[in-house]
């Protein structure tokens, strides 16, 4: 078959079912060979993309582009950000792709700020960036409230992170210096053997179990939230792993060490209710 015989026989079967066609579907249907379609295409998606149709369904990736402007577009039509919930009652997509290609949620919004600021779009989507910011905005001052507080903050008195079950390390970090700590006690366990600590750029100089048998030597910025690496104008290409207690940074360019993760999943933390 020739492409274009190809494409019409796409066309015809997906105006058929209603739907975009399978390969076995294409093969009963329409006399399409797998082989005929990576000969002129390369795989079916891209054939699917030349019929005009779009490549969405159970074996397609969805392009970034087209998740974050369909999230843009349902939080505009909502007047907010949406939940995951909202988003898949209302958009075009379910919530799958965004959690498989962003892994979690929260982490939507970020994306869509680079994307518009990378594809030069910011001006058509003012509306939803601002709404982007003020719940980063919201976020932020929650943060410094430490959520609802249950009695006022003693003056002259230190504050203590969440309770550990360690030995070596009775209250999670709540500062950088926390975090060297933390990551000293954690080292050996995390597969690392610290070379040399130092005052300037970057922290930390260590050696990596990369395999069995096999280190390698890596230079580490600690930070007590990954973003603050951001704040503090380093060079990204001058280490290769950011340690931190928190990971709020998800365009990070760095390898990134959340080690509340880490530390939860061996010695666990105590949950406390607000």
């Amino acid at each position: 078959m020739t492409k274009q015989e190809i494409l019409k026989a796409i066309r015809a079967c997906a105006k058929k079912l209603k739907r975009n066609p399978s390969l076995r579907e294409l093969r009963q249907m329409g006399g399409i060979t797998e082989a005929a379609i990576t000969k002129h295409f390369g795989r079916l998606s891209k054939a699917l993309e030349a019929a005009g149709l779009d490549a969405v369904g159970p074996g397609f990736e969805v392009p970034m582009s087209a998740l974050l402007l369909d999230w843009a577009v349902v939080a505009r039509k909502l007047g907010k950000l949406p939940t995951a919930h909202e988003y898949t009652e209302t958009g075009k997509y379910s919530h799958g792709p965004f959690v498989s290609r962003f892994a979690s949620w929260a982490r939507v919004r970020d994306a869509l700020r680079k994307f518009a600021r990378e594809e030069k779009i910011e001006g058509q989507w003012l509306d939803v960036l601002k709404m982007i910011s003020l719940r980063e905005e919201e976020l932020r001052k929650n943060r410094e409230r430490g959520g609802r507080r249950l009695s006022p903050l003693m003056p002259g008195r230190p504050v203590y992170g969440d309770p550990l079950l360690m030995p070596e390390m009775a209250h999670a970090p709540v500062n950088e210096a926390g975090v060297v700590f933390a990551f000293g006690v954690m080292a050996w366990r995390l597969g690392f053997v610290v070379l040399r600590l130092q005052t300037g750029f970057p922290d930390c100089e260590a050696m990596r179990r990369m395999a069995k048998g096999q280190w390698q030597w890596v230079k580490i910025e600690f930070e007590h939230e990954s973003r603050n690496f951001l704040k503090h104008g380093h060079d990204p290409k001058k280490c290769d792993l950011i340690v931190c207690w928190v990971h709020n940074w998800p365009e990070c360019p760095v390898e990134v060490l959340e080690l509340s993760k880490e530390i939860a999943k061996i010695a666990g933390i105590a949950k406390i209710e607000d």
